[in-house]
């Protein structure tokens, strides 16, 4: 009830100043120094023009590169937080996430390949849920670079194996655009063990688990050129990876306590 109220309280008073409140931005970064000279300016102006308060935390993967004296001649008030071994996006993503201090915390990749004018469409959803998530499966989804033939089937089976063994309801687990609202953030992230791509359909498992509310909103979405995701090796693991979370699920490793 009195998240409700303070919710509810708190979109009164952002309307008056055509601000929202606050928000914690994750960017998983690994060799980007390049996509992060392009984006990062663009994220900064974003949440300086809608946000009365914000953090940009850079979850980074060695090797460190120059990465870290790029972002801040940018913006000199980002967090850094480097993994001292490259893990996977998983890892770095449930870092920067535990790492967050407002109340609602979105995590997306560097290359911007969800617009963060979605943003704006997610916010009001988290009156009545928990966790809002991306989609490019969705029938209003507006996709306006499409993969690859070959990684486009395999995107779409990927998903379908999703839904046979962990979740049925949500038709896009993998989408790099995810909002939580900060009390979710401990209960799902530090029961999270998945340190590859799969970490996404891993997560929204566990918040199922506790009894959290997911609202699944179809985006605007480009794909990238310089993605990270071999074909066919990070296929093969996504795929073992999942059958790693399916054996957790039964043995209740997930469940809500």
């Amino acid at each position: 009830m009195f998240n409700l109220i303070y919710n509810t309280f708190t979109q009164i008073s952002n309307m008056s100043n055509n601000k929202f409140n606050e928000i914690s931005a994750i960017i998983p970064v690994y060799r980007d120094e390049k996509r992060l000279k392009h984006s990062l300016p663009k994220i900064v102006k974003y949440l300086t023009d809608n946000f009365n308060r914000f953090e940009i935390i850079i979850a980074m993967s060695p090797p460190k590169g120059n990465t870290e004296t790029i972002a801040k001649n940018i913006y000199k008030d980002i967090i850094i937080l480097e993994n001292k071994e490259h893990t996977g996006k998983g890892a770095s993503i449930k870092q920067g996430m535990l790492a967050s201090k407002y109340n609602q915390v979105l995590f997306f990749d560097v290359d911007l390949s969800t617009s963060l004018k979605e943003i704006k469409k997610f916010i009001p959803y988290l009156t009545d849920h928990q966790i809002i998530i991306g989609s490019r499966n969705l029938k209003e989804s507006k996709i306006k670079k499409r993969q690859p033939l070959l990684r486009s089937i395999l995107g779409n089976i990927f998903p379908l194996f999703v839904r046979f063994l962990l979740i049925k309801d949500i038709k896009d687990t993998q989408c790099g655009f995810k909002m939580f609202r900060k009390e979710t953030i401990q209960p799902i992230f530090l029961k999270q063990k998945i340190n590859g791509f799969a970490f996404d359909a891993e997560i929204l498992l566990i918040a199922k688990e506790n009894g959290y509310k997911i609202k699944e909103i179809p985006v605007e979405w480009t794909n990238s050129d310089e993605s990270r995701l071999n074909i066919f090796k990070d296929s093969i693991l996504m795929g073992i990876d999942i059958i790693k979370i399916f054996i957790n699920k039964k043995r209740g490793y997930y469940n809500g306590d």
